[in-house]
């Protein structure tokens, strides 16, 4: 059997967000088991143009347009065409809609139909006119939960018949074995009391520096809650990571008061983020609609008893392994926290949960899972001789323009 080349719509991987994640996760893993294809990676920057330097079966090329539609609908099928690519695969939610080449891409969300407020117009508009025609467009889809395939269907009438569920995986430094001096170090990095609740939310667009605020992260609700948790007794600090949660919080009313006990660690790189799950007692998260939600399972994998919202996709993830809470019932999450940092035995308990749920996900599973839908569609070699190099920067046939 000859050659399969898949070229790979690269643009999301400069996201410093939970998709972004998950694409380098995802990408990197189906390049390592899958060593008989072909890859081109078409990126829109040179942000992270060396990315798979060590992937001998990778090609990268840089390759500019002045918006993402552009991008999405001419550099990338006239780039796949041109290397002569049999499939385009997207890790994030858009395909160019005039190409021959048969599409894949990932459904990474419903947020924008459950909770519409949580985005601009000008993105609700767009996923509203163009998610339906990517879906029907596509050879094939996959998705990151079933619960994201069920609102999608419910809210926004797409078929998801024939649609996998892939999920997402972890990465391997989330683990319940932490070293002592790395800890003691981040600890004191970050000045975190000796026992803590950790929460990781968000207030902003990741690209945006103030505007449009994000909230689905639904912060305020739990710091009302967690001074609810206080005044009922409890004794514990809430540690709360995330980009400028504190000045979105303060802007919006939120004064000393409220905000004692409360420490805001900032945003703490994935690389380095176990330690903060390995030294909490608890974590706690109570955003209104998680399609996936990393930090639910690198809780679980860090053996952190977790505290989850019942919306969305995070029951399905957490299943069973959680204590559920309703994310818009302030009284509900007081009475959680309460209850798990109140009881050794329950934390104990949902700890030993969580770690066995956190074995059900892993990067080679949702690769192997992507990778039997790409067969279908064009079935992988039997051998193939990898390229000489793992990263061809040249002109012809593409013009490389990165720096």
């Amino acid at each position: 059997m000859g050659s399969r080349t898949i070229a790979i719509m690269g643009r999301a991987v400069d996201q410093d967000d939970g998709i972004g994640v998950y694409c380098i996760n995802l990408l990197r893993e189906m390049f390592t088991i899958d060593r008989h294809t072909r890859y081109v990676m078409l990126l829109s920057t040179g942000k992270h143009r060396t990315l798979f330097a060590d992937m001998p079966n990778v090609e990268t090329y840089v390759l500019p347009a002045p918006t993402k539609l552009l991008w999405d609908q001419w550099v990338c099928p006239r780039a796949a065409r041109r290397m002569s690519a049999q499939i385009i695969f997207n890790p994030k939610f858009s395909i160019p809609l005039f190409t021959r080449i048969p599409c894949v891409f990932v459904q990474q969300g419903c947020d924008w139909y459950v909770n519409p407020e949580n985005y601009p117009w000008w993105d609700n508009l767009y996923i509203r006119l163009m998610l339906p025609w990517y879906s029907r467009a596509a050879a094939r889809v996959t998705a990151i939960s079933q619960a994201t395939l069920d609102d999608l269907q419910k809210y926004a009438h797409i078929d998801v018949r024939g649609t996998v569920v892939t999920y997402a995986g972890i990465a391997p430094n989330f683990t319940p074995q932490g070293d002592a001096a790395e800890q003691a170090r981040f600890r004191e990095e970050f000045r975190l009391p000796a026992r803590y609740i950790l929460s990781v939310t968000r207030a902003y667009h990741i690209g945006h520096a103030k505007l449009p605020r994000y909230p689905g992260g639904n912060i305020e609700r739990l710091i009302r809650a967690y001074c609810r948790y206080r005044a009922a007794g409890g004794d514990l600090p809430l540690v709360v990571a995330g980009h400028r949660i504190e000045p979105y919080l303060r802007a919006r009313g939120f004064g000393d008061r409220e905000l004692r006990d409360v420490h805001f660690i900032g945003f703490v790189p994935n690389s380095r983020m176990h330690m903060a799950y390995q030294l909490a007692e608890c974590f706690v998260v109570t955003t209104l609609c998680e399609s996936f939600s990393f930090p639910i399972v690198e809780a679980f994998a860090c053996g952190c008893p977790a505290i989850v919202p019942t919306t969305c996709a995070s029951p399905e993830i957490a299943g069973g392994a959680a204590r559920l809470v309703d994310p818009r019932d302030e009284a509900s999450i007081a009475a959680a926290l309460t209850e798990v940092t109140g009881s050794e035995t329950i934390r104990a308990e949902l700890r030993m949960k969580g770690l066995a749920r956190a074995r059900d996900f892993s990067w080679r599973l949702t690769a192997e899972r992507t990778l039997a839908v790409l067969n279908e569609i064009v079935p992988a070699p039997d051998q193939v001789t990898p390229p000489q190099a793992a990263e061809v920067l040249v002109s012809s046939p593409l013009q490389d323009t990165g720096t």
